[in-house]
């Protein structure tokens, strides 16, 4: 989860700090100096794979150094920065949402910590225009939290404190957010204007919201501690109520073949750091890839000396094992984080000159469906249980849906224009084309479902129930029920996202009662 330090360099941050230490005077600035000392020093201790970019801000806004992981980039940039003008807010959060989407795109989390001097320099009017102005909710998953250099009891924060407030709500309100995988920021000020609060609330902050994330992998008799990175946030999906937390154990389940796991949507990726690289000069990246030369014909085994045990690098370990076995053979395993949650490992290279590999850490939605065309995750088994099948994994055999049809592809915005427009038109020719027009539903659910497209089922469903109402005041009767019932059942959260669910027509006796007659 990158971080983002945005900070203030106004005019008014230079003030200086009332003090009655007569040998060393403070200024706003350097008591914010000192809070992002502090923040670097903890993230060296316990989360030394965090990006960090510092951005300062006045009236306008720059980059003052780029994402990095070396922190002493950021540290010597400090007393370099030159003072700006007047604080605008809503400016540099323009800016910021800008470079992140650059850098990381609209899927990665991101965390941005505004440190201020806890004034916003206007009136109510002028802080109604700023929320107003801001450009939030951003379109990434992100969260903001705000450090005011100020004191406690001064007038200008209780002023501020409702824009920052709002400030902290807005950035979690967005719809990427929506998973509920996501804490909420918050707003950290000091108890004393002076550099141990400042540190005090700058320590609560990462205490809160960088804890590392410890637990156990296991597969069968073999098992390491490892630590996740970035650590995960607890989950919950629509349409499930229950909020779902990772447990302290991992258990590797199964492994399947990448072509046949396929690329399910994963709600957050972590790295998986074993216990015996942490605190290691080299990075666990390195050592997954890393071999320790020997002469030829000389054997390890039982030769192991201090040295050995004293270098991570040569400790064996299971995470190292898992990587190089899913490298070679093409596989990614399946982790059980939960109850009812599923998510899978597999070996990542990082992409830049280093090409440091690692394993990757996949946690998807909650709920046995979250890789459909796997079929229910808590029904896998063995390969060697089907013996009376030549298919390849996974088996097909319960996919022989009745309608039947051929598959949808979708790799321009026409073709899936195309199957929708098809679905309107048996629409519109009801009940002549009633048959004609499930089989084309099911047809399309399956694809959107097997894609993870569950929003399209419910902009088709809007769409059937449009038709219903269009519908002349001579269409038969059936027409308006066969509608209405389509469009429930691609709604239907019991078989929203169960592929197996075939949609059938409703059963009306129309006909037989006209006959009667």
């Amino acid at each position: 989860m990158p971080t983002v330090i945005l900070l203030d360099v106004s005019l008014s941050m230079s003030r200086p700090v009332p003090t009655t230490d007569t040998t060393e005077t403070h200024t706003r600035f350097t008591l914010a100096t000192a809070a992002i000392n502090t923040f670097l020093d903890y993230l060296c201790i316990h989360a030394k794979l965090e990006y960090v970019t510092l951005v300062t801000f006045s009236s306008v806004y720059e980059v003052a150094v780029p994402f990095t992981r070396e922190f002493d980039n950021i540290r010597v940039k400090l007393p370099l920065l030159d003072d700006g003008d007047k604080t605008c807010i809503e400016t540099a959060l323009h800016g910021v949402n800008q470079l992140i989407l650059n850098e990381w795109g609209y899927q990665t989390p991101v965390q941005i910590i505004l440190i201020t001097d806890g004034s916003s320099g206007v009136g109510a009017i002028g802080r109604n225009r700023i929320i107003q102005a801001l450009p939030l909710p951003p379109t990434y998953p992100g969260k903001i939290h705000v450090l005011p250099i100020v004191s406690p009891h001064d007038s200008s924060l209780q002023h501020a404190m409702p824009l920052y407030q709002k400030i902290v709500d807005l950035a979690c309100n967005s719809s990427n957010n929506s998973n509920g995988n996501i804490t909420r920021g918050a707003i950290y000020s000091p108890d004393q204007l002076n550099v141990p609060g400042v540190v005090a609330a700058m320590t609560r902050l990462c205490e809160q919201h960088y804890q590392e994330f410890w637990c156990t992998l296991k597969c069968g008799q073999l098992e390491t501690r490892v630590q996740l990175f970035p650590a995960p946030q607890p989950a919950s999906h629509e349409g499930l109520s229950a909020s779902y937390t990772l447990s302290s154990q991992l258990h590797v389940i199964g492994f399947l073949q990448q072509q046949d796991l396929g690329t399910p949507i994963a709600i957050s990726k972590h790295l998986v750091i074993p216990q015996a690289q942490i605190g290691s000069n080299t990075t666990p990246r390195e050592n997954y890839g890393s071999k320790t030369p020997t002469k030829e014909g000389s054997s390890t085994e039982g030769t192991s000396t201090e040295d050995d045990s004293s270098d991570p690098s040569k400790v064996s370990n299971f995470c190292v094992l898992l990587h190089g076995a899913l490298k070679v053979e093409g596989m990614s395993a399946i982790v059980q984080l939960g109850s009812d949650w599923w998510g899978t490992l597999s070996a990542w290279c990082e992409v830049s000159r280093a090409r440091r590999s690692c394993l990757l850490l996949s946690i998807l939605r909650p709920g046995a469906s979250a890789a459909p065309w796997l079929g229910p995750l808590d029904q896998l088994g063995p390969v060697e249980e089907n013996t009376t099948s030549t298919d390849t994994f996974p088996v097909r055999s319960w996919r022989s849906y009745s309608g039947g049809g051929s598959g949808c592809a979708w790799a321009r915005p026409h073709a899936l224009l195309a199957d929708v427009q098809k679905v309107l038109r048996h629409a519109r020719k009801l009940p002549d084309k009633t048959q004609h027009l499930y089989k084309e539903l099911n047809r399309l659910r399956r694809a959107a479902i097997s894609l993870g497209f569950a929003e399209l089922l419910t902009c088709v469903g809007s769409a059937l129930e449009r038709e219903c109402t269009a519908l002349p005041t001579s269409a038969p009767p059936e027409c308006a029920l066969q509608l209405a019932h389509a469009a429930a059942a691609l709604r239907d959260p019991r078989t929203a996202l169960d592929i197996k669910h075939t949609l059938q027509p409703l059963a009306t006796n129309f006909t037989v009662t006209s006959m009667s007659h």
